[in-house]
């Protein structure tokens, strides 16, 4: 264990890393005290609960695929190519070695989502983000130069955020990874 000074942020990010692999229920206190290399007594004086340091774990999340994805799609000229590079990132941000560990949006949605209303509210929030910077990929121009409509745009963005999500879970589930690469394909072919 750690000594009494530890760095909040790096005891929230490998946090993270434990509520992503065991989900909020299924990551008794012993196994989030180990991931996080601190005792008892320390997270408790800096989150108060098990269940604020995963509040806290989600704020994180959605903070850095926020920023993460705005700056993918800065550095391309086309939606096709935003989009790719989002779809790319998401998939590889979920995947750990072999294993499909999906979304922490996700994942947090199928465990908690309706259970919990501070919970609810940042699920929300995070799948506006996400359905925003997807949004903001669509809003480039296709290689011919033409735009979609902000109705188009924001449907499309929408079809994106529940495909992707839909796939992960699927992934997660098993999914061989042909039918994944087929299907994240199909998503982008269905963009205009």
């Amino acid at each position: 264990m750690k000594s009494k000074s530890f760095d909040p942020n790096d005891a929230l990010d490998a946090s993270l890393q434990v509520f992503w692999h065991g989900g909020f229920g299924g990551t008794p206190m012993p196994d989030l005290l180990k991931g996080m290399e601190l005792g008892r007594a320390s997270v408790y004086n800096a989150f108060k609960s098990k269940r604020l340091v995963f509040l806290a774990a989600l704020d994180l999340y959605i903070s850095k695929i926020d920023a993460g994805l705005a700056e993918l799609a800065r550095d391309v000229t086309t939606r096709r190519e935003a989009v790719e590079a989002i779809l790319g990132a998401i998939f590889q941000l979920a995947r750990s070695g072999n294993v499909w560990r999906g979304c922490f949006l996700g994942n947090t949605a199928l465990e908690l989502g309706q259970e919990d209303k501070e919970i609810s509210v940042r699920l929300k929030r995070g799948i506006e983000l996400l359905q925003n910077q997807i949004a903001a990929a669509l809003s480039k121009p296709a290689s011919d130069g033409s735009h979609l409509s902000p109705d188009q745009r924001d449907q499309y963005a929408l079809f994106l955020v529940a495909g992707i999500q839909g796939l992960l879970v699927l992934a997660k589930g098993g999914l061989p990874q042909k039918a994944i690469d087929d299907i994240a394909s199909t998503l982008l072919e269905a963009i205009p």
